[in-house]
């Protein structure tokens, strides 16, 4: 495994031995749910001042409210009832230099070793 596998596994056990929030009840305090981009240098919680408990936080790249984060938007509001949900996006996002179908190919062309047409 990758050093950084061995600090994740490091820093979880510290985390847990310490975690008190057990009891935090499952649906979100504020009723709210904040769908963001997966940038790593976008703390959500830190940016919005969320506490644990208080919010469900969706990520993907470029905080898009692709067929997944809705699947986690629905199953937020109609089965944990959250009320708002709330798209942060933000300065300098690397998904605003390429599109979909540019990245499709990249990889098909990587994985393949084949140029993919657009049609």
């Amino acid at each position: 495994m990758s050093s950084v596998h061995d600090e994740f596994l490091a820093a979880n056990a510290e985390f847990a031995a310490k975690f008190e929030d057990g009891s935090l009840p499952l649906p979100p305090a504020r009723h709210a749910l904040v769908l963001a981009c997966m940038d790593a240098r976008l703390h959500v919680e830190k940016v919005l001042g969320i506490k644990n408990g208080a919010c469900h936080c969706v990520r993907n790249a470029g905080g898009r409210a692709s067929d997944d984060a809705l699947r986690s938007i629905v199953i937020s509001q109609r089965l944990l009832g959250t009320k708002e949900v709330h798209i942060v996006h933000h300065t300098d996002c690397g998904m605003l230099t390429f599109t979909n179908e540019q990245v499709f190919g990249y990889v098909y062309e990587v994985e393949t070793g084949r140029i993919r047409e657009v049609k």
